[in-house]
């Protein structure tokens, strides 16, 4: 229904001047069903903060909407033609600031289908989204202008040209993909539920992912990834906890890539939790603490705590996770490769600086048990697929409860766990295939568009001026 979801939208926006609510109101009909799972958390909250999680879904949900309305309103100002351009202009905001939720862009609609997607690695989902717009667009003129046959065939030729190529390219580019060599890796699900999470009964817990980990060694895997904070220890600690993972890689002779729980020291001497990831190689050592850059906001960070202090002081039972800052590479992985940490894996541009600074598997970890059992690990999910395509480079998933999974540098998902299950992804991955567009200057694509957005707005605005004066000289002349 992509492609003709937005039909309607377009219609109020060149009929009706209230473009910006009717916008608004589309937005929250969108972005509603979207996030609801958000209040199937399963994470044991207080009473007072379950209903401010109900009532947060209700404001995100109002947030998000705000973006469509922006949409509408530009759109009605410049022109419906601009509306593909103006739509990856206002996703693109999404990205930006403490606030960012770049959750279900319009491009991620796509993403089940492979043949659909591959122009992603051209300019990326924004890219996608702008192809689905522009579609809606020629539909939209078509039905419109349906009496007169010279536009009915202009309109029809315009929208079925722009499917053929999103399907041509992919076809082309799926059916000469390049061989590459082969990772075989191994995937641990442990399905931990949320209540035993950061449990006093850690030795259990620790003994049970050994045990999944000695399965999985069997198939002689070249790494094994474990989800986000799988552990339940700082590797960096020197401890018998520890040790057991570190002594276990050197005798497995595999190395482990795991999310770990981390704690460090900020600048004012405060001991604060690191969401991070490491590899413990084959001799038992720790390589470089990778640190999470983007923090999710209100779980794991009150927005803008780190430029007004203040906000430190508000507890809503989330974190104030210390923020990393550098890019890690892990060179000395069997493949380059580096993390993205849980909500990281919807971040587009934060992806491709991973790949530009060397990384040739990207490894996905994260504990969606908190999110319940309904659509928001499987979204999540689809949307990491595309991060493979992008950047032409092989993705895997180590979920806590799923979806784990093994992606090709195309985005065609090889395999995947089910949810809610304890298991052991074993597979096949092919390596890297080289530099994509995307990767090399596609990042650009909706900078550009958001530049653009404003030069229409500044041309349009200078132009019904410009109408303006005139009509209200001929007027006096009259």
């Amino acid at each position: 229904m992509a492609f003709v979801a937005l039909i309607p939208l377009l219609w109020v926006i060149q009929t009706d001047r209230r473009a910006f609510f009717h916008g608004w109101l589309f937005g929250v009909g969108l972005s509603v069903p979207m996030v609801w799972w958000l209040v199937t958390n399963s994470f044991p909250l207080r009473p007072f903060i379950r209903v401010l999680l109900f009532a947060g879904v209700i404001v995100l949900s109002g947030y998000l909407a705000l973006f469509h309305g922006l949409f509408a309103s530009l759109t009605r100002r410049i022109g419906i033609w601009s509306a593909p351009i103006v739509w990856v202009g206002v996703e693109m905001i999404r990205e930006l600031t403490d606030l960012a939720f770049p959750w279900g862009f319009l491009g991620y609609t796509l993403t089940p289908w492979p043949m659909f997607t591959q122009t992603a690695s051209i300019w990326g989902v924004y890219g996608l989204s702008a192809l689905v717009v522009l579609v809606n667009l020629w539909i939209y003129k078509l039905v419109k202008e349906w009496q007169d046959r010279r536009f009915r065939l202009r309109w029809g030729i315009l929208a079925t040209a722009t499917l053929v190529f999103m399907v041509g390219f992919g076809g082309i580019r799926l059916a000469t993909s390049k061989k590459t060599e082969s990772l075989k890796v191994a995937l641990i699900q442990p399905n931990v539920p949320v209540v035993l999470k950061g449990s006093g009964d850690r030795d259990s817990l620790i003994n049970a992912m050994l045990d999944q980990t000695r399965e999985a060694a069997r198939a002689r895997p070249d790494l094994i990834l474990y989800p986000e904070t799988a552990t339940f220890e700082d590797l960096t600690n020197k401890n018998r906890r520890a040790r057991s993972y570190l002594e276990l890689a050197d005798s497995m002779d595999i190395p482990i890539v795991t999310g770990i729980i981390h704690w460090v020291k900020d600048k004012d001497g405060r001991t604060r939790f690191a969401n991070s990831a490491t590899v413990v190689h084959k001799d038992g050592k720790v390589d470089s603490i990778y640190i999470k850059i983007r923090l999710a906001p209100f779980g794991e960070t009150i927005p803008f705590e780190h430029v007004l202090p203040f906000l430190r002081k508000i507890d809503v039972q989330g974190g104030h996770h210390y923020r990393g800052k550098e890019f890690v590479i892990f060179k000395k992985a069997p493949e380059p490769l580096s993390f993205l940490i849980c909500y990281e894996a919807i971040f587009p541009n934060l992806t491709r600086r991973f790949v530009v600074k060397g990384s040739r598997l990207l490894c996905a970890v994260t504990n969606d048990v908190w999110f319940g059992p309904a659509k928001g690990p499987k979204q999540h999910a689809e949307m990491a697929v595309l991060r493979a395509v992008e950047n032409g480079v092989p993705l895997i998933r180590a979920a806590n409860n799923g979806v784990s999974m093994i992606v090709d540098p195309y985005g065609r998902v090889l395999k995947e766990s089910k949810l809610l299950v304890k298991t052991v992804v074993v597979g096949e991955v092919p390596k890297a295939i080289g530099r994509t567009v995307y990767t090399s200057v596609g990042f650009l694509f909706p900078y550009l568009a958001a530049a653009a957005t404003l030069v229409l707005l500044v041309v349009s605005i200078v132009r019904k001026k410009r109408d303006s004066k005139q009509s209200a000289e001929r007027k006096k002349k009259e």
